[in-house]
């Protein structure tokens, strides 16, 4: 069987917003589904992959379809060497991508992923990013050689939910 070309189409209005409104340094790095082992020189690599749905009646006749997304934001450790010691390697990389703040007000800046997926909740007509749960939820974490042998990364992990409604199949 040959490796299928389908690209999830949830997944790729998710990734072509952040295409057009997320960090521009991230642009081109974003994978459709999770990622085991991405090569070193492709770091930073964001997958955009489904974690499971739900099917809910909603109404008589709609369904509405829960999608869970997980982002897997993946960062070379070792790409901050060069910083002042009170930081950690990667991680002040990771945090500008994800939710960087302004100084003074410490709200989220503009470029970053957490305002992207904020203020694009509207994806398509009848999909949308987190408009009946708890919102975004940003978890971070170190990989030692998780990833593959000699990749040290520092990840962040966007989870959020993607809900679509739909006629339910039985009505034709």
């Amino acid at each position: 069987m040959s490796l299928s070309e389908y690209r999830d189409p949830i997944l790729k209005a998710i990734i072509d917003m952040l295409e057009a409104d997320g960090p521009a340094e991230l642009r081109g790095h974003y994978i459709y589904g999770d990622t085991l082992a991405p090569p070193k020189s492709a770091l930073p690599v964001i997958s955009v992959a489904r974690d499971g749905t739900r099917v809910l009646s909603d109404g008589t006749m709609l369904d509405r379809h829960v999608t869970s997304i997980v982002m897997a934001v993946i960062v070379d450790y070792t790409s901050d060497l060069n910083t002042s010691f009170d930081l950690s390697r990667g991680t002040s990389q990771l945090y500008e991508l994800i939710e960087k703040r302004d100084v003074t007000t410490q709200e989220l800046a503009h470029n970053t992923l957490a305002y992207a997926l904020r203020k694009n909740q509207k994806l398509a007509d009848d999909l949308f990013i987190s408009i009946n749960d708890d919102g975004l939820l940003i978890d971070y974490g170190l990989g030692v050689e998780k990833r593959g042998s000699n990749i040290f990364s520092v990840e962040g992990i966007l989870r959020f939910n993607v809900e679509k409604t739909q006629r339910k199949a039985n009505l034709y």
